[in-house]
């Protein structure tokens, strides 16, 4: 509550100086930890829009937090299209950033979880990244569904990175458990 004060009363100064961008990057960087997109989207927004328009941000400050916006795009909206403008517009070149875009294109769960596992990114990013992992295990679900008549219990849960139990009540998927197999489907009679 304080923090959305403080932002209110910086933009109703319309003050664009270090402490003003101080504070911005400070409620970004905190609320996204919190997960909380009402706060950090509007302070996102004004940071890139109109206070690095005025006074640049560094090329570092820059890369984060046009990265957080592209993720923020993708993993929460769910906007492919408008992370890709974002990206071109702001000339993001995020190795990082452009792995999980191409995991989130293609549904690739193993590339989204391997860069989401990876010790170089920042908390921040692993938070945003979050947003995403409901659609990510459906995408496992359905390639489950379509590839395997059954399979063990653990793989499908090494797959989806939900235990059975969850996966079942949450996913609502029609399988049958029989001891430490999942059935999937079951093979049509001639």
């Amino acid at each position: 509550m304080a923090m959305r004060k403080l932002r209110e009363a910086i933009v109703a100064s319309s003050r664009v100086d270090d402490f003003a961008k101080e504070v911005y990057i400070f409620i970004i960087r905190t609320t996204i930890l919190l997960g909380h997109p009402e706060s950090y989207h509007p302070a996102l927004l004004h940071l890139l829009r109109r206070i690095h328009s005025m006074m640049p941000l560094s090329s570092e400050e820059t890369r984060e937090f046009v990265g957080y916006y592209i993720l923020d795009l993708t993993c929460r909206q769910q906007d492919l299209m408008a992370a890709f403008s974002v990206r071109k517009m702001y000339n993001c070149r995020n190795r990082k950033i452009d792995m999980i875009l191409t995991a989130l294109v293609h549904g690739d769960w193993f590339l989204f979880q391997k860069v989401k596992r990876s010790a170089d990114g920042s908390v921040q990013e692993k938070r945003l990244m979050e947003w995403a992992n409901g659609k990510m295990t459906d995408y496992a679900v359905q390639c489950l569904g379509k590839s395997y008549l059954s399979v063990n219990k653990a793989y499908v849960e090494q797959c989806t990175g939900t235990e059975w139990e969850k996966l079942k009540a949450q996913k609502k998927v029609p399988w049958a458990l029989e001891g430490e197999t999942v059935m999937i489907r079951q093979m049509k009679k001639r």
